[in-house]
């Protein structure tokens, strides 16, 4: 039987209520049915073969399987949904939707990343670490100077070093670590003055100079706490009212004073 002329429009009508109803239901804090609901809008977007409401409908599937604790789950969306925007980007590398939801999709691996490793779940943040960075790498081939994409390499590889520091791979972690400072040391280099590329850099360099001063390294860790120092209280003059600062910088001193 041939399909109405009205078939796809009312799917994609079907398809639009149950997501606006997914979001609606999202607000009340009612996960369960909002992740019925948003089914329902896949289904009907997929019948109706309209890419966009599909690729919103991945974007907010993956953060309801977060709620929801369903954490592998999430990582499997933020994966998938990731993998499809970087193939539709190489189609069409101008699309808000697919730039967006990549860097969305990289934020959310991050951050899946974040909890598994206070989980205790180190084989998957290092995962979800991982697929972030060849992502962010892949990208940064075709934009070399974009500042998300290095921003986020930077981040992601201060991460792989934070969690193979927990993990004991000390020479892996300070080789993560000294390349997450490369990173950042390029986008200095453009953006000199820039706070949060600076607050990095001073991360990374007290978590090297922590890594040192477990392998009684002194004068190595000496030298990074001090750059770090630097750094903050440059960071400091120009921001006084910042109090995560001043605990950065207490926190550098005191990490010297140990020495």
């Amino acid at each position: 039987m041939p399909e109405s002329p009205e078939m796809p429009a009312k799917l994609r009508e079907e398809a639009v209520t149950y997501f606006n109803e997914t979001l609606d239901l999202m607000q009340k804090g009612k996960s369960e049915e909002a992740l019925e609901s948003l089914r329902k809008a896949e289904k009907a977007a997929h019948e109706v073969k309209d890419g966009a409401i599909l690729f919103h409908t991945l974007k907010v599937r993956g953060q309801l399987l977060q709620s929801l604790g369903r954490l592998e789950e999430a990582k499997e969306t933020y994966t998938f949904s990731l993998t499809t925007s970087v193939k539709l980007l190489a189609e069409e590398p101008e699309n808000k939707l697919y730039i967006d939801t990549l860097h969305m999709n990289l934020n959310n691996l991050g951050n899946l990343g974040n909890i598994f490793q206070r989980a205790g779940d180190f084989p998957s943040s290092q995962q979800c670490y991982e697929i972030g960075l060849e992502i962010s790498r892949q990208q940064l081939d075709f934009h070399p100077e974009h500042e998300f994409y290095r921003m986020y390499t930077g981040n992601t590889q201060n991460n792989i070093g934070e969690l193979l520091f927990i993990m004991g791979n000390l020479e892996e972690a300070k080789e993560k670590y000294e390349e997450a400072l490369k990173t950042y040391a390029l986008l200095l280099k453009n953006f000199p003055k820039n706070p949060e590329y600076l607050s990095d850099t001073a991360m990374t360099l007290n978590n090297l100079g922590t890594l040192f001063s477990e392998k009684g390294q002194k004068a190595e860790a000496k030298e990074n706490f001090e750059k770090a120092l630097e750094i903050l209280k440059k960071l400091s003059k120009k921001d006084p009212g910042n109090e995560k600062l001043r605990e950065e910088i207490s926190l550098t001193r005191k990490r010297l004073k140990a020495l």
